[in-house]
């Protein structure tokens, strides 16, 4: 087994005691233990003498590793090539059985000069013959014999050297190359069509998909951070003293609340503007020409994000104007940013997502997204048809109007905060004299 096993695994040895052996799997210092138990020869000599089940050895695989498996996996190779060579070497048939069963009459046109004649004519029409080994090859040749025809075989008296010439054939089979021919994959044909592709023709498709998919990422970090920021600083602007104190001044707080928001409007888009320089330099670090992008899909799918970032601060206005703590802001944008990566087709493919996930992800932003950036480079679900223009828009609409729909929930709860301050108030402990 070791000199089986050595082709394709590096042999350690190891002490005989329960204490060593754990400590050499737990420790992943091996991948795989073999242990023998004693008398195991004998019990499988008695297996194949007595036609029952092989006896199996124990081993102790690596948690760690998918060597170990693939070793335990030879261990039960070599097993299997053995017992097969011990039984087919070594298998007898008897001669009385066998020439009781085709030493009789042969009577066949054309057959065969097989065996020896015994009794009977001599013309070559009807004659009683035995059979030896060669007689037995002829009669396979000609179809005159199959194996199923065969008595069947015996094995009597196995021995330890029957076992020890078993286990050489196993090692030499391992050994054989024409036994086991090594597996060749030819690339030739892939090699010549690349080859006959230049890198131009190449080069847009990998930059293509490669802006695509960096531009699909930021969807999740850009709702974070736009979320938190909008609701935190518009936060501050609707706490108590300093909302009292902006109602006293002469100017229209409306006015002052369009300011605010052209503000994170404009810090929004000024963050996708970051973006898109890593983006740019990321592409051009990794050796794809970002010159060899289309300019109206770039174009494109700059619009879609800066919608989504501007979708990304109407949120953060709604949870500003629900009053929403840092605490819970943060929460809120964490958990709803997840389900909108998850969902939108950014991560896992369109055709592995099951069905409701696909459903929840039509009812999110971030799918419409996703497939706004899809139809403008003509990549991911678009990339059959190609880029497209109109279903682009379409997209790029659904979002807005996601934004759209986020500012007047927004100002519904912020008009009714305001109309009923104590409704959304905290709750607040008077101490009263007696």
């Amino acid at each position: 087994m070791r000199a089986y096993l050595a082709v394709d695994n590096e042999l350690t040895d190891l002490d005989d005691d329960p204490e060593t052996l754990q400590q050499a799997v737990a420790s992943n210092w091996v991948d795989l233990i073999v242990i023998i138990p004693d008398g195991y020869a004998d019990r499988l000599v008695a297996s194949a003498a007595s036609e029952g089940k092989a006896p199996a050895v124990e081993t102790v695989t690596s948690y760690t590793s998918g060597a170990g498996s693939m070793a335990s996996m030879d261990v039960s190779g070599f097993l299997s090539l053995t017992r097969t060579a011990l039984i087919g070497g070594n298998v007898t048939v008897d001669p009385a059985e066998l020439a009781a069963r085709f030493g009789g009459m042969v009577s066949q046109q054309g057959a065969p000069s097989i065996g020896t004649p015994s009794t009977g004519a001599t013309d070559g029409t009807s004659q009683s013959f035995t059979l030896n080994d060669s007689d037995l090859a002829k009669l396979g040749e000609s179809g005159g014999i199959t194996l199923d025809q065969l008595p069947e075989g015996a094995l009597k008296n196995l021995t330890m050297d029957d076992l020890k010439s078993a286990t050489k054939q196993a090692v030499d089979t391992v050994h054989d190359k024409n036994a086991n021919h090594a597996i060749a994959v030819d690339h030739s044909a892939d090699s010549a069509a690349s080859d006959s592709a230049s890198a131009a023709e190449r080069t847009p498709d990998r930059a293509t998909n490669g802006f695509g998919g960096l531009m699909k990422v930021v969807l999740y970090p850009l709702f974070l951070a736009m979320t938190v920021c909008t609701s935190l600083v518009l936060g501050v602007f609707n706490a108590g003293e300093t909302r009292r104190r902006l109602y006293a001044s002469p100017q229209r707080s409306s006015t002052m609340g369009m300011q605010r928001m052209a503000t994170l409007c404009a810090f929004a888009l000024v963050v996708v503007a970051g973006y898109l320089a890593i983006t740019l330099a990321m592409m051009a670090v990794t050796g794809v020409d970002p010159r060899s992008l289309a300019p109206a899909g770039v174009a494109m799918t700059i619009t879609s994000t800066c919608v989504y970032a501007l979708m990304t601060v109407a949120c953060g206005f709604l949870l500003g104007e629900c009053g929403f703590n840092d605490i819970m802001a943060n929460g809120f944008a964490n958990v709803f940013g997840l389900a909108i990566l998850f969902t939108s087709g950014a991560t896992f493919p369109l055709d592995l997502m099951p069905e409701p996930m696909v459903a929840i992800g039509r009812m999110l932003p971030g799918w419409w997204y996703c497939a706004s950036v899809d139809d403008a480079l003509g990549i991911g679900s678009a990339s059959a048809s190609g880029p497209n223009v109109i279903a682009w828009g379409l997209s790029t609409g659904i979002v807005a109007l996601f934004a759209v729909a986020l500012v007047c929930v927004g100002l519904a709860a912020g008009r009714a905060r305001r109309q009923r301050p104590a409704s959304f108030a905290p709750t607040t402990t008077q101490l009263t004299e007696n």
